[in-house]
């Protein structure tokens, strides 16, 4: 029997697709942000001699928040943007080495957009299915 919103899913599917999707956002965040906190953190980095202590721990709090937010279905959006201003930040710490990070930024900010438009999207439908 088809439940009455007319979206094909059984109830309980319903529910917990949401917190399924926050699962692979937070594998996907952690995936982008754990290079870039290990670059920034590590003691033994290079990063420790181009910026001071405070503004490497500031891009990795922006790290760290945008993966919380980002994680979080009614926050994606907002952790999205946190994600990509810590990473055009550590773009612009790395770009001091003299280094290019080549297409990497690129596919980190289509994986990250394909997943917030995804949630999104799919809060938008949820939202009209329920009124309509």
């Amino acid at each position: 029997m088809l439940p009455v919103n007319g979206s094909g899913l059984p109830p309980w599917r319903q529910k917990v697709m949401p917190w399924i999707m926050a699962l692979v956002r937070l594998a996907a965040g952690w995936v982008v942000a754990q290079g870039p906190l290990a670059t920034l953190l590590q003691d033994g980095s290079f990063m420790r001699h181009l910026a001071g202590a405070p503004l490497r721990y500031a891009v990795a709090a922006l790290y760290l928040a945008g993966l919380a937010l980002f994680t979080l279905p009614a926050t994606c959006l907002w952790g999205f943007g946190l994600l990509l201003a810590g990473l055009g930040a550590f773009q612009w710490l790395w770009a001091r080495t003299g280094q290019s990070m080549g297409l990497l930024p690129l596919w980190t900010v289509a994986i990250l957009a394909v997943l917030a438009g995804g949630e999104w999207l799919s809060r938008r439908l949820r939202t009209r299915l329920y009124r309509g």
